[in-house]
């Protein structure tokens, strides 16, 4: 990474070309100017202006399953090409909702709808921009849709400018359109981002400034670009050149040098990019990668780049925690298996699902997961099937809402499609992600170019902050719950009925939130919980007492996988389930007393008598005394054995009862925040204690003591799942 250390003048960074200017006044300034953001330019500024170089980018289409032929240039971690191509028709290798086993497939459908312009104060992360570029002139425009009716189908449409065009798109959490594109100036490459503002909210642009990339980063080209906020609260943008090198033409006027990669950081006061933070993060040419195609940021604001050639997706680390990226990991994020593998577009959903395509007649999509959350993807799954993606490094798009839904751009290229293609129309198809885990429901074609014959689509970007799942999902909402809570998928059944209590509240915000309460308190109180995760911490209660300093009797650590042992796969109401339970409880509590701790704690020498004394010390006392001795006798009896007696003083009802809101409460903790009430940020147990004598104070009226409302409301919560 370096500094960008440029001479600055009286508004801000180096070397700026406004778009709108004649080619020697931009001579001049790419000779003179030492300003990187100026004061906006005029949208109606009528001279000649700096516009995509479409036939440059059409040219830009990679050899595919030919080794790479840049001098010098990066080498892949499996440097030896793999040949094999992925196999057709696989399915998903597992999944608990059998529903969705299938990959989905596009829709042939085409929206025809006539669409009306867009709702003056709809929120822009619900307006999706793309590019559409003439394939015969300069011409383009910047689009923007919305799908009011949620059906996955464009309603509204408003042209937000018409300068043009660009290759890709992203909206800043500032509502700022950054859009990049290749241009050509006296027969120089150059790339450029132009920063477009909305003054007035009305979906069109009413000024912009360019940012020549070039002499700024000496970036040849600009083909992708994100935005981000920083933890300060600063947005920023990234852009990357291609790397197009024809490794069958060493001399093609079109290949650029190895790509770069350049993070520019707005200053809040003035909106000029700040020069002690624009960065290079990659230096053009200095081959540590072999293509930048696209780029998408994880949700920790770590960068993955698409490296085509290399067939990898490489990663820019944020190692000072400032929340933007700054360090290129040496090794991939991931290495695909497959010769037709090769990311040529990515995006990520929010919680952290990585989608990536290549190009073909019929290729996929696929999703990529980091299973052991080690920052790596440990693992791809084919999740559409069907897909026409053209093949070019500039040309392309793919993005995601905070929601689930992916939308990717299909025959971008339109009928510049090239040897092999099948010209079909440019369209964005959509995609539905109810529960953000890649197992997507078929696709709809969203929206259409104008012209199947003369434009392209290009660039797909919402704007920011997306909306949080677990607040605005219903469906989502539910599901996690299971998760969380009963350590397993839903099922059908359960999943419909607790996610129609949300949603027969239709917009009614009051009854929203007091549903979502009610559902979310409902998991604990649910036999299944009950009969498995309540057990299990009074296993403990009555094995152990409360652990050394603190008032509960185990951690999370301890708690979840003897829960999932006890409930493995119950789901009460299913046929057989209290048969399974019966018997996961036998066997979990014949398991317990075996366990080392166990067996030091109560050694064989004990009597029944103190056996049964020392169980019921650590309950509390919760044992009557006829309880006892009838347990004392059925021990020396033979009666039962100490995983019986253990289980029964576990599940005596005074012990469930005096334990019942500590359990309650260290839920929260263990369910919403996935962490011990001590753990980070708290580092005691003063949070849960003042949540348990709050609920202690309202007799346990979880609603009036409004616990579960705040834990569902807390920031620490949430952003699990989004911003």
């Amino acid at each position: 990474m370096q500094v960008l250390r440029l001479s600055t003048g009286p508004t801000g960074l180096s070397a700026w070309v406004p778009r709108s200017i004649s080619v020697p006044g931009l001579l001049a300034a790419l000779m003179l100017s030492t300003f990187l953001f100026p004061a906006a330019s005029s949208a109606q500024t009528p001279e000649t202006k700096i516009k995509p170089d479409i036939r440059r980018a059409l040219g830009a289409r990679p050899d595919r399953f030919t080794p790479p032929g840049r001098m010098g240039g990066y080498v892949p971690t499996r440097a030896q090409r793999i040949a094999e191509v992925r196999p057709r028709n696989l399915g998903r290798k597992s999944t608990s909702l059998s529903q969705f086993a299938r990959p989905a497939r596009p829709s042939f459908s085409t929206n025809s709808a006539a669409l009306s312009p867009i709702i003056p104060g709809t929120p822009l992360n619900r307006v999706l921009h793309t590019s559409q570029l003439s394939l015969t002139s300069d011409a383009g425009t910047m689009e923007q849709f919305v799908d009011r009716n949620n059906d996955l189908m464009a309603d509204e449409r408003t042209t937000f400018d018409s300068e043009g065009g660009a290759f890709d798109v992203a909206v800043g959490h500032s509502g700022t359109r950054y859009e990049v594109f290749g241009g050509t100036v006296a027969n120089t490459p150059v790339g450029v981002v132009l920063i477009a503002i909305d003054t007035n909210g009305d979906y069109q642009m009413d000024s912009f400034t360019a940012v020549n990339l070039q002499s700024a980063f000496q970036l040849p080209s600009a083909a992708a670009v994100v935005s981000g906020r920083s933890r300060a609260g600063r947005e920023f943008i990234v852009v990357s050149s291609s790397g197009y090198y024809n490794s069958s033409d060493p001399d093609d006027p079109l290949n650029e040098p190895s790509p770069g990669v350049a993070l520019l950081v707005r200053d809040p006061n003035t909106g000029a990019f700040d020069n002690s933070r624009s960065v290079e993060l990659v230096r053009v040419g200095d081959d540590r990668l072999f293509n930048a195609n696209a780029l998408a940021l994880l949700p920790n604001n770590d960068l993955l780049v698409a490296d085509f050639t290399s067939n990898e997706l490489r990663i820019i680390r944020d190692t000072n925690a400032d929340g933007m990226p700054d360090t290129l990991d040496t090794a991939p994020y991931y290495s695909y298996p497959f010769a037709n593998d090769e990311p040529l577009d990515i995006a990520v959903n929010s919680l952290g699902v990585v989608f990536s395509h290549s190009s073909g007649n019929e290729t996929f999509l696929l999703a990529l997961y980091d299973d052991n959350a080690d920052g790596r993807a440990d693992r791809d799954e084919v999740v559409v099937e069907g897909l026409s993606i053209d093949n070019n490094l500039f040309l392309h798009g793919l993005a995601v809402t905070g929601l689930g839904d992916v939308y990717v751009i299909e025959d971008a290229n339109g009928s510049e499609d090239g040897p092999g293609g099948n010209g079909g129309t440019p369209r964005v198809d959509a995609f539905a992600d109810p529960y953000l885990n890649g197992f997507l429901s078929d696709g709809l074609i969203f929206t259409e170019a104008d012209s199947s014959i003369d434009l392209a689509l290009s660039g797909l970007a919402f704007g920011l902050p997306q909306p949080n799942p677990i607040e605005h999902s219903a469906n989502f909402f539910v599901r996690q719950h299971y998760i969380d809570f009963l350590n397993r998928e839903p099922d059908a059944a359960g999943l419909s009925f607790w996610s129609g209590q949300i949603t027969s509240c239709g917009a009614d915000a009051q009854c929203i939130e007091i549903k979502r309460i009610n559902v979310s308190a409902a998991f604990f109180l649910s036999i299944e919980f009950q009969e498995t995760g309540y057990l299990v911490y009074r296993m403990y209660k009555a094995a152990y007492g409360n652990l050394p300093g603190a008032p509960v009797p185990l951690s999370r650590g301890e708690f979840l996988p003897d829960t999932r042992q006890i409930g493995n796969g119950v789901r009460v109401n299913e046929p057989g389930w209290e048969a399974l339970l019966a018997a996961n409880k036998a066997m979990y509590a014949a398991d317990f007393v075996s366990r080392s701790r166990f067996t030091t704690a109560y050694p064989q020498t004990l009597t029944p008598a103190q056996f049964v004394d020392a169980l019921n010390q650590n309950a509390g006392g919760a044992l009557s005394p006829s309880e006892r001795d009838q347990l004392v006798n059925d021990l020396a009896s033979g009666a039962k054995n100490r995983a019986q007696v253990l289980r029964a003083v576990a599940e005596d009802s005074d012990l469930a009862r005096n334990e019942f809101n500590k359990a309650f409460v260290l839920m929260q903790y263990y369910g919403y925040l996935l962490r011990n009430p001590n753990d980070s940020p708290d580092l005691n147990f003063n949070g849960f204690d003042f949540w348990l004598a709050k609920l202690d104070q309202f007799n346990g009226n979880f609603v009036e003591a409004e616990m579960v409302k705040a834990f569902l409301n807390s920031g620490e919560y949430k952003q699990r799942f989004g911003p």
